[in-house]
């Protein structure tokens, strides 16, 4: 008997903090001015993940002062409306890349996935050097950007038209620094350096 009211009690409870979600307009309703992520980063964000960078690493600025300080407002829900699956993550073993990609220079990243320690000497990241030997070759992306389109991201018939050209050749490296700079919000005018 107990654990069956244990059930129904915890069963009620996530109905009354969940379902409401679903009708929030700061929950549904994407930001003004977000944009889905374009062909190339889109497959970065498909190399972060399979690389498993969002084990160490997470995108999202906490409502806790330092952080807010640092990397401007805090993360609300809508901001990664087109996000599937979304990627904020509670384990900060490594930085939380919000904001991250922008502060460093395309050779810095380079430099920094192929050998960490040479940047960041106390670096616990592995290397991946192989990111830059392995071009893509784009024959996927279209399709991956149709799923997300049923799923409410609002491609455009000619963007995945051109998205096989705009990653074709490319690195994965190139890639996935393409994405670690899109990360984040604006916020230039909300962060303090």
């Amino acid at each position: 008997l107990m654990v069956v009211l244990t059930v129904v009690a915890i069963s009620f409870g996530g109905l009354v903090e969940i379902v409401p979600q679903f009708f929030l307009d700061e929950t549904t309703k994407p930001i003004e001015g977000l944009m889905p992520l374009p062909a190339k980063e889109l497959e970065g964000r498909d190399i972060y993940i399979r690389e498993g960078c969002h084990v160490c690493h997470t995108q999202m600025v906490r409502p806790l002062e330092p952080e807010v300080k640092r990397n401007g407002r805090p993360n609300k829900e809508a901001d990664d409306i087109y996000e599937f699956p979304n990627l904020w993550g509670s384990k900060r073993t490594g930085p939380d890349l919000t904001n991250l990609g922008r502060k460093y220079s395309d050779q810095w990243h380079v430099i920094h996935l192929i050998n960490p320690r040479q940047v960041v000497p106390t670096s616990i990241m592995p290397s991946y050097p192989w990111l830059f030997e392995q071009t893509l070759t784009g024959d996927d992306i279209s399709a991956k950007m149709e799923v997300l389109r049923t799923l409410g991201v609002p491609y455009t018939d000619q963007e995945i038209g051109d998205a096989r050209l705009q990653v074709r050749g490319k690195t994965k490296g190139e890639a996935l620094i393409r994405y670690l700079q899109s990360l984040g919000k604006d916020t230039s005018q909300e962060v303090s350096q």
